[in-house]
């Protein structure tokens, strides 16, 4: 088979052979001395192998709040620390400035709003002038409703002309309380309690309901004089005139009070203003809540329990005095700058590591997540670790040598020993266990054309045994038929034996 498919079958009861190659030699007389092992049943495990390095498992960037320089740094790279360490602080005082500055914005943009709300006309002041235009509108029909009646009582007065004389002088009366009695309260509820300097609209207001007024009153002295003049003369002309005079001028204050009063409306529709202050606000007090954060995660703390590393340091100088001088970054020190867009610090938990491995594309297939494994490090020869496959990539890479391999990460615990992140090694990833398998060790097979054999020892001499062979690897061969377990086969020196030469064997 070739190298890039080969299967590792590690046993998992350890083969009950020892001792160490050795050829093989003739004695005087004529017995070769050979090397011999036990075929043995045991559970094999099938394993794809393949090279890798450590990497973290668990890693935490950490970032600084805002951009700016560290006012004290706190760890050195390699400290263990725990969730919630001080790793450094920053220089608040820019931070400071910004609140400041924040603050002010906002303050501003209170102000504004207020302004803006001020300055509209409130819901008192719109039911004056309202009360105006009523006032004004009642006081123009009774004025023009006098007209009417001077006209119809043209020539000598009669009793029933100075009865409506007399009424109108009523209708008058009543015209004029109204206008005074709105004209009171205006004056009384809302412009004499609006702070000074007062608005436009309420001095306009004020005067809009005094010209009411003076208009009412004006009209009950006409309506007097009208009556005066029926009773006094019975030439009625002079009060069709008049009349003609009070009805124009009520009519006049009533335009007035309408104008004034859709200005009022008009100024009092401020949606659109307030909306856009009301969104300044809610902008500068959000930019003040940011700034204040700042300054509180001005402490940039450990979010987990681990290990530090500073930004850009080698993996592989983790725990080394001499790590900055072997390829890392210059060191982080009091006054660096620091930005958001790159974490100056990375917290790596060694409670568990990674091991990133590059699995031949003809193996690939035969890889699942959740498999077990052993990872052999070469920096820590003499112990193994237990692993489980956590992923497999989806898409290729390309091998050092032009091959085709897809990345595959295990997890494994570093059992308390100096795992270091970068270390090189290889792992053994169990794809298949076969039970009760027939095993041998690789170097005792032979072949012949397209058979398979061995030289077992018997009675003391070599016998050739064909055999079927299942999976075969670097070690071990599995046996399907030809030996069975007790079986002792030949392993050194079997190719210059022939069938039936004497042996003496020795165990390996």
């Amino acid at each position: 088979m070739s190298k890039k498919s080969k299967v590792a079958i590690a046993l998992v009861a350890v083969l009950a052979v020892g001792g160490t190659a050795a050829g093989f030699a003739l004695s005087s007389s004529g017995v070769h001395e050979v090397e011999i092992a036990e075929v043995t049943r045991e559970d094999l495990s099938v394993v794809v192998s393949a090279a890798g390095a450590v990497e973290a498992d668990t890693r935490k960037d950490v970032y600084p709040p805002t951009a700016g320089t560290l006012a004290t740094l706190d760890v050195a790279e390699g400290d263990e620390v725990r969730a919630g360490t001080v790793l450094a602080t920053m220089d608040t005082a820019p931070i400071e400035i910004q609140i400041a500055q924040a603050e002010a914005a906002y303050r501003g943009a209170i102000a504004q709003r207020n302004a803006i709300t001020n300055s509209a006309p409130g819901s008192s002041a719109l039911k004056a002038a309202q009360a105006a235009v009523d006032a004004a509108w009642s006081g123009y029909s009774l004025a023009n409703a006098a007209y009417e009646a001077a006209l119809a009582g043209m020539g000598a007065p009669s009793a029933s002309d100075i009865a409506q004389a007399e009424a109108l002088v009523a209708i008058a009366q009543t015209s004029a309380d109204t206008a005074q009695t709105a004209y009171e309260s205006f004056y009384t509820n809302v412009y004499l309690p609006a702070s000074e300097p007062r608005d436009v609209t309420l001095e306009t207001t004020l005067a809009a309901l005094a010209f009411a007024r003076d208009q009412a009153n004006a009209s009950l002295v006409d309506a007097q004089r009208a009556l005066a003049g029926l009773l006094a003369v019975s030439d009625n002309s002079a009060a069709i005139a008049q009349a003609k005079i009070a009805r124009d001028q009520a009519y006049a204050a009533y335009l007035a009070a309408l104008s004034q009063r859709d200005a009022l409306a008009k100024a009092s529709n401020v949606s659109g203003a307030l909306a856009s202050a009301d969104a300044a606000v809610a902008a500068a007090e959000s930019a003040l809540a940011f700034a204040t954060d700042t300054l509180e995660r001005a402490q940039i703390v450990a979010p987990i329990d681990g290990i530090v590393l500073f930004s850009g340091s080698s993996a592989a100088s983790l725990f080394s005095a001499a790590g900055a001088a072997s390829g890392g970054s210059a060191p982080l020190s009091v006054g660096a700058s620091v930005t958001p867009a790159s974490a100056p610090f990375s917290i790596v938990s060694f409670e568990t590591l990674a091991f990133h491995a590059t699995v031949d594309e003809t193996d690939i297939a035969r890889v699942e997540e959740g498999m077990s494994a052993r990872i052999m490090l070469d920096g820590i020869s003499d112990t193994d670790f237990t692993a489980e496959v956590v992923s497999i990539g989806k898409e290729s890479q390309l091998t050092a040598t032009g091959g085709t391999a897809f990345p595959v990460t295990l997890r494994f615990e570093p059992q308390d020993l100096p795992v270091l992140l970068g270390m090189n090694g290889s792992t053994d990833i169990e794809v298949e266990t076969i039970g009760s398998a027939t095993t041998m060790p690789v170097e005792a097979l032979l072949e012949d054309g397209d058979s398979t054999y061995v030289y077992a020892v018997r009675d003391g001499r070599a016998r050739r045994a064909d055999i079927t062979v299942g999976r075969m690897t670097d070690t071990h061969v599995e046996v399907l038929s030809g030996l069975s377990a007790g079986d002792e086969v030949i392993v050194s020196g079997v190719a210059d034996l022939v069938d039936g030469d004497r042996v003496r064997a020795e165990r390996r």
